[in-house]
């Protein structure tokens, strides 16, 4: 994108269920205060009352004065009374019929619980992973039991574009870091000689503080790059961003 002629403008779509949500937004709001992007507005799953983490995101973003538009998936299914699975193409278009007002070049998905086959067609749409391209697959929870089970050195994030396919659209950019070093052996050799299950491990915990850094370093650099020029959204092939996020940090 040629930032010259156009600001990048942004949708955001995120549940807002606790601090990953909106350390993730935070980064964007950055941009968004340099002008180098636009946040146009940002959606949220649940309504303002549901949960404390999601008022705290919601009071955030007005404090901020970002548009906020929200519509409870809770409700929805409540009122419906069936299946998710049956609901998910209805809810999606219902959400779709609220966001299509704002003409926005891409929309990101950071923290959102839902998946959207619908909107995925309509948008380009960010979604970030837990994990290196070809890496382990699944929630971050799952990333990081099958990291640790295989003894991995080190880790990833990668971001991609979300299609029908769940975790399977074309990754945009990718930055690698490690998750066994000096600062955290003792751990992992501590894991080895406790007996309560590995997610209540000190190890697993430091993993997740890491992926959740490099999350919002990733989203950012991406974001800024996007913006400027130097990524392309539908790209032949992924952005290595590791050596350039390291030397930052």
């Amino acid at each position: 994108m040629d930032k010259k002629n156009k600001t990048l403008s942004v949708g955001w779509l995120s549940t807002g269920n606790g601090e990953g949500s909106l350390g993730l937004l935070k980064q964007g709001l950055d941009l968004h205060n340099q002008k180098k992007i636009s946040i146009d507005y940002v959606f949220s799953n649940r309504n303002y009352g549901e949960k404390t983490g999601s008022d705290n995101y919601i009071d955030f973003i007005k404090k901020n004065k970002i548009k906020i538009i929200t519509l409870s998936s809770k409700d929805y299914k409540n009122k419906n009374k069936t299946l998710w699975k049956n609901l998910r193409n209805d809810f999606d278009k219902k959400v779709l019929s609220k966001i299509s007002k704002y003409d926005v070049d891409i929309i990101v998905a950071a923290g959102y619980m839902l998946f959207s086959p619908i909107i995925c067609n309509y948008y380009k749409i960010l979604n970030i992973h837990p994990a290196l391209p070809n890496g382990p697959i699944g929630t971050w929870k799952n990333v990081i039991l099958d990291l640790i089970n295989k003894e991995s050195t080190y880790s990833g994030i990668s971001i991609h574009l979300m299609t029908p396919e769940l975790d399977e659209g074309p990754n945009i950019s990718f930055c690698k870091f490690n998750i066994k070093d000096n600062n955290n052996i003792n751990l992992w050799e501590k894991l080895k000689k406790q007996e309560n299950k590995i997610e209540d491990s000190d190890i697993f915990w430091d993993i997740r503080k890491r992926i959740i850094f490099y999350e919002r370093v990733l989203l950012k650099k991406t974001l800024e790059k996007i913006s400027n020029g130097e990524i392309e959204v539908t790209p032949n092939k992924p952005k290595n961003l590791s050596e350039e996020i390291n030397q930052m940090i």
